[in-house]
């Protein structure tokens, strides 16, 4: 494992570790019926905390999904790695999941949940973040976004969208767009950079990763305070993950759990630390996007890569950038 120990969770790296998941799994849930095709599907890991891993395997012919918790008391006791077993659709923060309609396709352990039918997603979450972007940007044709098709208070069911990875040109395009439409009064303002939260972030890297830490401590002393930029309506979590090419060739944006008021350069910055350390031109989406402030969009950019980049880089375990942190820095 690429990361340092961790004395609060001394299991960790068995429960990040599929194939002993797999006996884990095999033995506590299904009676020793071998488990396959066994993998991790969403980790959330807090240094010096706790880590929730969910799987997604199959036994025999059926797919399943099971989430588990360090430390705790209150599932299904797997004592070899210090923790309780949460089965699908049992979460101990989500009472909604088992109300969710067709296929299982996201689960992120005491957050959120998605499913898929033939026409929508359905989701539920501990907050109402999606629920709250959704309807702020529900009446403007300025950019493409789900509608939402039904809202009982518990399950949020939202319309399919249908197209291709986002093209960087088109999705500069959108978010400027977007940063141009009136901010509704219901957003929340956009903290996610604030200095405190730089500060966490570069604690956590530099635990988890001590051969990053003098890097990271050098990024944190020449950001310094961010430069004033006025508020306009933001994504608040910008990337290629949360955009869509449709067929006719616009780019709409997905997952507005985050929709803020903040800087029109958190938005452009974070795609560009992504393109960035992807090896991916950067210039086509910010021709795209058009004129920005470039000492806003340098810090952003920078900003990005510690609390977007490396932070989530070490509390989603990702082992494709973790070895590259000190150097990304």
């Amino acid at each position: 494992m690429m990361l340092a120990p961790d004395p609060r969770v001394p299991r960790r790296d068995a429960l990040l570790r599929a194939e002993t998941m797999a006996g884990v799994l095999s033995q506590r849930l299904h009676g020793g019926v071998p488990v396959e095709a066994c993998e991790r599907h969403y980790v959330k890991y807090r240094v010096g905390e706790s880590l929730r891993v969910v799987y997604r395997y199959r036994v025999g012919e059926q797919t399943r999904f099971a989430a588990a918790r360090s430390g705790r008391r209150d599932g299904i006791a797997a004592p070899e790695v210090d923790a309780a077993l949460y089965p699908f659709p049992y979460d101990r923060k989500l009472p909604g999941l088992a109300n969710l309609p067709g296929e299982l396709v996201a689960w992120a352990a005491e957050q959120s949940a998605t499913s898929r039918t033939a026409t929508a997603y359905a989701k539920v979450q501990r907050g109402d973040g999606e629920r709250r972007g959704l309807r702020a940007l529900a009446d403007q044709d300025t950019v493409r976004v789900p509608r939402v098709l039904d809202d009982d208070g518990d399950v949020l069911t939202i319309e399919a969208l249908h197209g291709r990875a986002p093209d960087l040109h088109g999705l500069g395009k959108t978010l400027a767009a977007l940063h141009e439409h009136d901010v509704p009064g219901t957003l929340a303002s956009f903290d996610r950079l604030d200095p405190a939260h730089l500060q966490t972030a570069a604690t956590v890297v530099a635990s988890a990763r001590p051969d990053a830490g003098d890097a990271v401590k050098r990024l944190v002393d020449r950001l310094g305070a961010p430069p004033a930029q006025p508020d306009v309506t933001i994504h608040g979590d910008a990337n290629l993950r949360n955009a869509l090419t449709l067929e006719d060739g616009r780019v709409a944006l997905l997952d507005l759990e985050h929709l803020s008021a903040g800087p029109a350069a958190a938005d452009v910055g974070q795609v560009v630390a992504n393109l960035l350390v992807a090896g991916t031109d950067a210039r086509p989406f910010l021709a795209g996007y058009g004129p920005l402030d470039r000492e806003a969009l340098r810090w952003y950019t920078l900003a990005s890569l510690l609390a977007r980049v490396a932070l989530p880089a070490v509390s989603r375990v990702r082992e494709d950038l973790l070895p590259r942190l000190s150097r990304l820095l």
